[in-house]
């Protein structure tokens, strides 16, 4: 079998778990003996900093021109980066002009299906698998009504979504949160559209904890995009009722976004400046070790699709709070949850953990054992499956007319 798959980003660039599904996804099914072709943006970078096409051979790079101005987003830098160059006219135009340049550029002919990730590849698959017939996969990572916080979605972006929802033969959601929503918000028929979880790399994460010192003990953590999505500020009211009751806590903002100045002018207005730490861009490689220096981890996204940092977090043997809004919460049991906005319960939720050490050693051992039933393996396999019942019913579409 061979796939040609459309994608915006590939290690080293990523913007957050798409980049990380990504590499995960095309290295499981190439172990399986599947082909793929992989179209992404090429990007600027320097003598010291490879291409993607240049250090992954397990799938076949196709790097779509594409200057810096036009690139659909700002950088590099996992989870912690922020949405992109904006969803402004430059940045609507520079996602057509990527989509018309993978049509250009597209020469996977002998592929048996195409598959596209997110809403920003849609309308070149959509013109590819006109041009083609061949059947198309489309893999929701995440909608507007996620990345806006409800507030204020682009009509432009739901309009591209929604075709792809109606017009691909399948559709993956990360979630079964997300599926719900891809149903009602976009009137997709549920028979088409199937929950795939992301997985977890279980041995980069299951590293020995970091000795407790009096500097991190007491240490909560926000690792995520400082965008509304991800709640920020509800975690930095939450942290000013704790320090109310446990002055000694540290807590540790880690990532950057368009929110960050906020956040900052949050902290020194409540005046708990000293006792929150804003680290900005933690390299990849840095991660493990913030983790480990992390007693609690909270992550009150207002709409979170999955939350594969959450997995990262319990794999890591981190306590872990998320929002009840969240896709990866829906398939665990030891986390505890909570309203995003409920900061009061949050705060409650936090001093619990910290103050009681029986607890967190239940959590760390627990949910230590629950994440190991997220596998890329099973993520591969799952969606190795929707390809071959795709193919199975319908090997083709219809061919028009351009």
């Amino acid at each position: 079998m061979k796939v040609a798959m459309i994608g915006w980003e590939f290690p080293p660039f990523i913007a957050g778990g798409l980049g990380v599904h990504s590499l995960e996804l095309t290295a499981g099914l190439a172990r399986s003996g599947v082909d793929i072709d992989f179209y992404m943006p090429r990007m600027e970078t320097g003598e010291d900093q490879p291409q993607p096409g240049s250090h992954h051979d397990h799938v076949e790079i196709n790097e779509v021109a594409a200057a810096p101005a036009e690139s659909p987003y700002a950088g590099t830098g996992g989870s912690q980066t922020s949405e992109g160059a904006g969803y402004g006219d430059d940045f609507n135009q520079a996602v057509d002009r990527y989509n018309d340049r993978v049509v250009d550029a597209f020469d996977a002919h002998d592929a048996d299906l195409l598959h596209c990730h997110d809403w920003i590849t849609v309308p070149g698959a959509l013109e590819i698998r006109r041009r083609t017939g061949l059947p198309l996969v489309f893999t929701v990572h995440s909608t507007e009504y996620d990345r806006s916080a409800g507030l204020d979605p682009q009509h432009w972006i739901e309009t591209i979504e929604r075709r792809g929802v109606h017009e691909a033969e399948r559709v993956i959601a990360v979630s079964e949160y997300t599926k719900q929503l891809v149903e009602d918000r976009y009137d997709a028929d549920p028979d088409t559209v199937v929950a795939i979880h992301n997985g977890v790399d279980l041995a980069r994460w299951d590293q020995p904890p970091e000795p407790r010192t009096e500097q991190t003990a007491g240490t909560v953590l926000f690792l995520s995009r400082l965008v509304r999505q991800k709640g920020p500020l509800f975690f930095l009211e939450a942290a000013e009722r704790v320090l109310e009751q446990a002055p000694q806590a540290r807590f540790v903002v880690t990532g950057k976004g368009s929110m960050l100045r906020e956040c900052l002018e949050h902290t020194i207005d409540r005046g708990i400046a000293d006792r929150v730490h804003f680290t900005g861009f933690v390299p990849e490689e840095e991660l493990a070790e913030v983790y480990q220096a992390s007693d609690v981890y909270v992550l009150p996204s207002v709409s979170e699709p999955f939350g594969i940092t959450v997995l990262e977090a319990m794999a890591s043997g981190v306590p872990t709070i998320v929002s009840k809004t969240s896709g990866v919460g829906e398939a665990l049991d030891h986390v505890l949850t909570v309203d995003f906005w409920d900061t009061d319960e949050l705060a409650d939720l936090i001093l619990g953990v910290l103050d009681h050490e029986p607890l967190r050693s239940e959590m760390r051992t627990r949910g230590g054992e629950e994440v190991r039933q997220f596998s890329w393996d099973d993520t591969c396999r799952e969606t190795l499956s929707v390809y071959e019942d795709l193919l199975q019913e319908t090997p083709t579409v219809e061919v028009t007319a351009r």
